[in-house]
């Protein structure tokens, strides 16, 4: 079997359950507490060009984590999303010390544009950062990652703008504004087109909104998928057993 048909067999087994090791529902929950957890900067990130064993394409894409982690989380978002803001406050901090900057799992962070009209041309920025600062100062893109967050309105989405996410790339250190415009500008589109097949694999998985997450053994080929706002406990739980399978 050629590695397409593989990876082909792997994406319908994972939409049919057959792989799934743990459930996938909803869970939107209140927050914790009234404080704020810690900004979250990965201790490493790298670039890859590489497709994963489920067809993730990486080119572009921001990945935590070492890159010879056995586990993989595809992290599907959109900047407009509250709960997906809610997972980067409340759970990644978490996920990140425990597993990330342990060697053990990897983070692909890619996008899900679906909340509304601002949220492809927020993924277009998100992907111009990344492609500035990856090679030389990825810790700079974490920073405008949550600082774009950070800008979340208490409700609605008319907070979404140009000079909203001009405004953090200005103020993110380590981060070139007539660079990220020039990106955006002369790759936007394709941009744009980089995100459907990654989008595909989502939603034949199931995956019909943000946040949404597959974890992957890579060894193993086990896999599984939430989505929503879980907290730390149900992804710790998710985590164990698909590097356990």
């Amino acid at each position: 079997m050629d590695n397409e048909s593989k990876i082909t067999r792997r994406r319908a087994l994972l939409a049919g359950g057959a792989t799934t090791v743990f459930g996938g529902g909803i869970a939107y929950l209140a927050s914790r507490s009234e404080s704020s957890s810690p900004t979250y900067v990965p201790e490493s990130s790298q670039s890859s060009d590489g497709t994963t064993g489920l067809g993730i394409e990486l080119a572009g894409r921001p990945v935590a984590g070492d890159a010879d982690a056995p586990v993989d989380i595809y992290y599907w978002t959109d900047y407009l999303c509250p709960f997906c803001k809610k997972f980067e406050t409340e759970t990644l901090p978490d996920i990140g010390e425990n597993y990330l900057d342990t060697g053990e799992v990897r983070l692909v962070t890619l996008l899900y544009p679906n909340i509304g009209e601002y949220s492809m041309p927020a993924a277009v920025w998100s992907r111009c950062v990344w492609s500035q600062v990856a090679d030389s100062n990825p810790a700079a893109f974490w920073r405008w990652h949550e600082a774009a967050f950070d800008e979340q309105a208490e409700s609605g989405k008319d907070w979404a703008d140009e000079e909203t996410f001009r405004g953090v790339t200005e103020r993110t250190d380590g981060v070139a504004v007539s660079e990220v415009e020039s990106c955006r500008q002369n790759r936007g589109e394709d941009i744009r087109a980089s995100i459907e097949p990654n989008l595909e694999i989502a939603q034949s998985a199931g995956i019909q909104g943000t946040p949404g997450f597959l974890i992957y053994n890579r060894d193993s080929e086990a896999a599984g998928k939430l989505v929503g706002a879980h907290p730390y406990e149900n992804f710790e739980s998710a985590i164990e057993q698909v590097r356990q399978a």
